[in-house]
């Protein structure tokens, strides 16, 4: 097992991207920004104080196959988590931005464009 705070940064990219995309893929992507612009300037303490605290539950998972330890090590170093707390909240801003365009292009391209509420209102009363 790595050293928590020595991941290399190649393999926080990795872990970054990887968080990411479950992230947004579970449609979880706007409370996962709003919940991490709000812990962001605590983030070193709130990581130091899961780990003490957790600690028990994050070797069980461990055990479990779970890699768990990965996830904590991008905190885990004060001079390095106020970093990877941006750089996964821009990569999960990212996601969801393709996302929104990809569902835009399908919906165009089948002519399923949704017409504002406004739109909708007047068509409707008119």
């Amino acid at each position: 097992m790595e050293s928590i705070a020595g991941i290399p940064p190649e393999r926080e990219k990795e872990i970054i991207e990887k968080l990411a995309r479950r992230v947004v893929d579970s449609g979880l992507g706007t409370m996962a920004v709003m919940t991490l612009h709000s812990i962001a300037p605590l983030s070193f303490a709130v990581a130091q104080v899961g780990m003490v605290a957790g600690s028990p539950l994050l070797m069980t998972l461990d055990l479990l196959g779970l890699k768990v330890y990965e996830y904590a090590g991008l905190f885990a170093e004060s001079t390095r988590s106020r970093e990877n707390v941006e750089r996964l909240i821009s990569r999960i801003e990212e996601l969801m931005k393709e996302e929104e365009d990809a569902q835009k292009m399908a919906r165009k391209a089948r002519g399923d464009e949704r017409r504002s509420w406004l739109v909708r209102l007047r068509d409707f009363l008119t």
